[in-house]
């Protein structure tokens, strides 16, 4: 059996937003090593979607409302959310968001700013 492997691409929001919750991380929070170390496990996560055979899961809330191509990985207590390109051959890294917040209304919001 022969695996085909993705090409995994992050968009300006996608680096934006975990350089965001490192930031946080390191400042508030509990310093450098342990945003390091949630890099580490959020990047090695996200390269497991390299991987055709890789299962997807849709976003409940945006397919709520229509948005059926925008993926979601949970790595506890973030999500990733990504898009797989038509031809399977990459994946976007949309953003990635921490699940304690309000995640419906920043999907909703992100939505209407054109952002998936």
């Amino acid at each position: 059996m022969r695996y085909t492997m993705r090409q995994i691409e992050w968009t300006p929001d996608g680096t934006d937003s975990l350089n965001e919750i490192l930031a946080y991380y390191d400042t508030y929070r509990a310093g450098e090593k342990a945003a390091w170390n949630i890099y580490e496990k959020i990047i090695k996560e996200i390269e497991l979607l390299k991987l055709e055979e890789t299962k997807t899961k849709q976003t409940q809330e945006l397919k709520d409302i229509g948005v059926l191509d925008v993926y979601e990985l949970s790595i506890n207590p973030w999500k990733v959310y990504y898009k797989i390109q038509s031809d399977n051959k990459k994946v976007f890294v949309l953003f990635v968001l921490d699940a304690r917040r309000n995640i419906e209304e920043i999907l909703i919001s992100k939505v209407i700013d054109n952002k998936i």
